[in-house]
């Protein structure tokens, strides 16, 4: 076949108007725009993409290792780091006997989460891992710098210098909480002096993990991220610092989610926006391609309920991590938000990455995802948003004034917040835990003490669901059965269906036992569910039956349940909370005023049962 020569030739190319005029035609009375979605980046997704969609943007041209590194900076391969990470605590000698055996078992890395600094015995850490030849990586949330000067004296005491170091050091108290005191600007000064002779050990780490986790969008994880690096850059190039060491030591840290799609090309995106940051610094554009990123796997999507699907979301999300081009990944055990993960849940973690180099290949082509209209496109669209909201944070006076205004942490809150509410009303789904949850699941831990520990997840976007989970599994503990829901049917009108329907889901999901009734008339239902054992009463009926048998009949109800309408009441709300219904629950409402008020039941029975067991 001649470069003339194209495949299927005989069929005409089809133009965006061929496309949207076939769309519009199976659609039939459907507008084709009502496919279309927006993301929380303020993206708008359409639903198909052509070659028009990408033919004006310039990087599509472009080769992996070619300026502005949008591709990567690799020609060869898509190879990447296994970093397996490791709470050290005490002097660390368990965290690196296991790192030892991590290392012999499919890790390429480690990551050491330290404690204690003071602590750690680095001497041990030299005799038993060779720190030449293994990337080891160091978080290190005080005093880096003197961490760092006792492992160099202890690598210069065995003649082994510290320019063959590989890995990294995190210390980022700047996205952790704006700014930078003068005692913590004085340790990264002295961090990057230690490691900028060391061409494999980066001093510098920004940690876009601290957006993420919170429920950033993905435009404002890589804008604020890019603006963390930018306050590192001034601070250390106005204590004196070369840029170009700066530059050359710069790493970011970036969370991996379940957006699929999107998360492949936000590494694609940060590493185009970091080369229009390099050349605003009027440095050598070589210097973008000096960029490290290291990604993990979202602690936002995390979930202690049904933790297995942890599992599966792990996957995904190292997927599009490797695919976009990461230089190392982290996959969080599966069980990393309840307990201390144990030998099983860190195999199954680090065997993830070695699937995916080894029985999939992704580690043999460079940025797969070039020349696909979709991802192309995405790619330059969440560039440019991620653009614009950097240059609204500079216009402010950069990342620490905007930090301090609240700029920064309340827009990521209006984002959670949305996430929140879509999760609440089923819009978004947390599989196995506000959608198809395990009936058979039994929870091996005390949800009493792990509500309450001090290192329990709060931000992520299963917590207020998990509440509920737990209040509920604190009542079955305590009274040997779960709380029960009863679901009643009244005919069979398709949209009381939909609704019981979702109501059962949702209380199976808060770990109730439930039992969906069918009754043929209004006074059957009212005779019935005045005897019936449960602490929440679910009706679907005609609003008429609601107001004129169930609510003062189920009022005089021996347990009192919570009572609640399955169907939204909209401007009879007053007037059924009147007749005796509590809430009301349907497709798409706030699930979390449903959450709050069976919590506080429950919550006021235990508290009167175990007066009573006092007594």
């Amino acid at each position: 076949m001649t470069d003339e020569q194209k495949l299927f030739s005989e069929f005409s190319p089809a133009t965006a108007a061929d496309w949207a005029a076939r769309a519009q035609k199976d659609l039939r009375d459907t507008p084709l725009e009502s496919l279309s979605r927006q993301t929380y980046e303020g993206i708008l997704i359409k639903p198909y993409y052509t070659k028009e969609d990408i033919a004006h943007l310039p990087f599509t041209k472009q080769k992996p290792g070619d300026f502005p590194f949008l591709r990567g900076n690799t020609v060869g391969d898509n190879n990447w780091l296994n970093i397996q990470q490791i709470k050290a605590t005490g002097d660390g000698v368990a965290a690196v006997d296991k790192a030892a055996d991590a290392l012999g078992r499919g890790a390429d890395g480690i990551h050491f989460l330290i404690e204690e600094q003071e602590q750690f015995d680095v001497e041990y850490l030299i005799n038993t891992l060779n720190l030449s030849q293994h990337t080891v990586n160091y978080t290190v949330s005080v005093s880096p710098e003197k961490f760092l000067e006792r492992l160099y004296r202890q690598l210069s005491g065995q003649h082994t210098s510290h320019r063959n170091l590989k890995g990294f050091v995190q210390y980022d108290p700047m996205t952790a909480k704006g700014e930078l005191s003068k005692q913590e600007n004085e340790a990264i000064i002295r961090v990057l002096d230690l490691t900028k002779d060391s061409s494999d050990f980066y001093g510098i780490t920004v940690c876009g993990t601290n957006f993420s986790s919170i429920g950033a969008s993905l435009t404002q994880e890589v804008a604020y991220t890019l603006s963390a690096a930018v306050a590192y850059a001034d601070r250390l190039t106005t204590a004196g610092e070369p840029l170009e060491s700066v530059l050359r030591n710069m790493q970011f840290c970036m969370g991996a989610g379940t957006s699929y799609f999107f998360e492949i090309t936000k590494l694609r995106a940060l590493r185009l926006l970091w080369a229009a940051v390099v050349e605003a610094y009027q440095a050598e554009p070589a210097l973008a391609a000096t960029l490290r990123i290291h990604s993990v796997t979202s602690s936002w999507y995390q979930t202690t309920l049904d933790p297995y699907m942890n599992m599966l979301r792990v996957t995904t999300e190292a997927m599009s991590a490797v695919l976009s081009g990461c230089d190392s990944l982290t996959v969080v055990p599966f069980d990393n938000t309840f307990r201390q993960p144990d030998e099983f849940s860190e195999r199954i973690a680090r065997n993830v990455s070695i699937i995916l180099k080894e029985e999939a290949y992704l580690n043999k082509a460079v940025d797969p995802a070039a020349g696909s209209y979709y991802l192309e496109a995405i790619t330059n669209e969440l560039a440019t948003k991620a653009w614009e909201l950097f240059k609204e944070v500079e216009a402010q006076g950069g990342f620490e004034a905007a930090y301090e205004s609240g700029f920064i942490l309340g827009t990521i809150t209006e984002v959670s917040r949305k996430k929140f509410k879509n999760i609440a009303t089923g819009r978004e789904i947390l599989v196995g835990t506000n959608k198809y949850p395990n009936p058979k699941e039994t929870i091996d831990f005390d949800p009493e003490e792990l509500i309450q520990r001090a290192d329990f997840d709060t931000t992520r976007g299963a917590y207020p669901t998990e509440v509920m989970r737990m209040a509920t599994e604190l009542h079955l503990r305590k009274r040997k059965r779960r709380p029960k829901a009863v679901v009643a049917v009244i005919g069979q009108a398709e949209k009381r269906h939909v609704n019981a329907t979702f109501a059962q889901e949702f209380f199976s999901c808060a770990g109730f036992e439930t039992e969906l009734q069918q009754y043929g008339s209004a006074e059957e239902a009212a005779d019935r569910l005045l005897h019936a054992a449960a602490e929440v009463v679910v009706v679907s009926a005609s609003e008429a039956a609601y107001a004129r048998e169930f609510g003062p009949k189920l009022r005089a109800h021996k347990a009192k349940p919570t009572i609640i309408m399955a169907g939204d009441p909209e401007h009879m709300k007053e007037d059924m909370i009147t007749h005796g219904y509590d809430e009301f629950i349907f497709e798409d409402c706030d699930m979390s005023t449903i959450l709050e008020l069976v919590h506080k039941r429950l919550s006021r029975e235990e508290g009167n049962n175990g007066g009573t067991n006092g007594k």
